[in-house]
């Protein structure tokens, strides 16, 4: 009888794939892949698409609850007119447009939108034609990633917008689009600190936190659907020489029958086997501290407090209460104030000695820190009456310092 190794070595040597018929039963379906070893044993990182923001917004729920709160947080804001004088105005046809900026929306979720768009994008737009006299009676927040600025190719020395921007263009789908002018559209812009205009996104920062998330969420689905106990059946038989092989035709439907059995199934087979677990507990695995690392640098990059979201430890009353007011004070109010100084001057009020302020005074969280110093301040008002009842002579500037004025 012909050996006939040398001749399956030269065919396999030149097709690039192996006859071997001892392979695993899995293997089988994989046998006419040439090169299969080198193409699925290459081990490489994989990065989210960071274009395709919006749809990350939707698919990754931390992202999505970040940038929600956020954008609840401002909205929250009542808008409120002064003149130059710091006088409130009453009566305004902003107002009008505040109380009906269109149809189907709120002003607050006008604000809701605008943030969104700018977390995602960093541009923000919405479609604010001016009437007669520069009055405006329509906002309509538009999606960003289906707007393109179109630049005038001028670059310093510009002392208004439309002397950057030409105008813009509105995708309503692949086919149809619509141009738009520079005065019909609001234009918002959180600044990346080197672009004027169009700056580059947050999601760009966070591609590697955001890639783990949803690594992490795929790894744990396959554990769950598609993995069951991982390990070893081995013989049991022995002889006087020691352990004995498992009988080959019998070691192939064991492996086609746990190959086609669900996870939760058991295998019934009359050999004697041996089961040898190699997997690790899912805790091992630090799935849950990885998420818990990226949803705190999502946090972190959009200026919030992880003590605003629920988490296992949990936080105490006066933590989160501590943190809303923190967020307020150092993120929400000042980037909200941003967004109505750009609403200011591009609709002309700053050049009319206007100022629209985002007032969060409302707020009870807020208003718990101006009743305390109000009752501060009525304790040093009580102490300087005391001293000046006392005969003691205080200068203007010495009784401006005792009341921190």
């Amino acid at each position: 009888m012909l050996d006939n190794t040398n001749n399956w070595n030269f065919l396999e040597n030149l097709l690039g794939f192996n006859f071997n018929r001892n392979r695993r039963y899995i293997e089988q379906f994989r046998q006419y892949l040439p090169y299969q070893n080198q193409i699925w044993g290459v081990k490489q990182a994989v990065w989210i698409d960071t274009n395709h923001a919006y749809r990350h917004y939707l698919d990754i729920p931390e992202l999505r609850a970040v940038i929600d709160k956020r954008a609840s947080m401002m909205s929250a804001a009542m808008p409120c007119l002064y003149d130059k004088d710091g006088n409130k105005v009453e009566k305004h046809w902003i107002y009008d447009l505040i109380a009906k900026p269109n149809p189907t929306q709120s002003w607050s979720d006008v604000i809701y939108c605008l943030s969104v768009n700018d977390a995602l994008y960093s541009n923000s737009f919405a479609f604010a034609p001016a009437r007669t006299l520069g009055v405006r009676n329509l906002i309509v927040p538009l999606p960003s990633h289906k707007m393109q600025i179109k630049l005038s190719g001028k670059t310093l020395k510009q002392m208004d917008i439309d002397g950057l921007i030409e105008g813009y263009k509105f995708a309503y789908d692949d086919e149809y689009y619509e141009n738009f002018t520079v005065e019909e559209i609001l234009y918002l812009c959180t600044t990346d600190g080197m672009n004027i205009i169009n700056p580059s996104s947050k999601i760009e920062t966070l591609k590697y936190p955001l890639s783990n998330i949803k690594a992490a969420y795929n790894k744990r689905n396959v554990l769950l659907e598609n993995l069951g106990a991982i390990g070893i059946l081995s013989a049991q038989k022995t002889d006087m020489a020691g352990a004995m092989p498992m009988d080959p035709q019998e070691k192939k439907n064991i492996q086609m029958d746990w190959y086609r059995r669900s996870k939760d199934e058991l295998i019934i087979t009359e050999a004697q086997v041996d089961w040898k677990p190699m997997s690790f507990p899912t805790r091992d695995l630090m799935l849950f501290e990885e998420m818990t690392a990226d949803k705190l640098a999502i946090i972190d990059a959009y200026g919030l407090n992880a003590n605003l979201f629920s988490s296992e430890q949990g936080s105490t009353f006066t933590n989160v209460r501590d943190s809303i007011r923190m967020v307020y004070t150092d993120t929400i109010i000042p980037e909200t104030q941003q967004m109505y100084d750009a609403i200011c001057q591009q609709w002309g009020l700053s050049d009319e000695g206007y100022y629209l302020e985002a007032d969060f005074g409302h707020l009870k969280v807020l208003q718990e820190d101006e009743e305390r110093i109000a009752r501060v301040q009525s304790t040093k008002a009580d102490t300087l009456q005391k001293i000046i009842n006392m005969g003691v002579p205080l200068s203007e500037e010495e009784i401006r310092t005792m009341m921190d004025i």
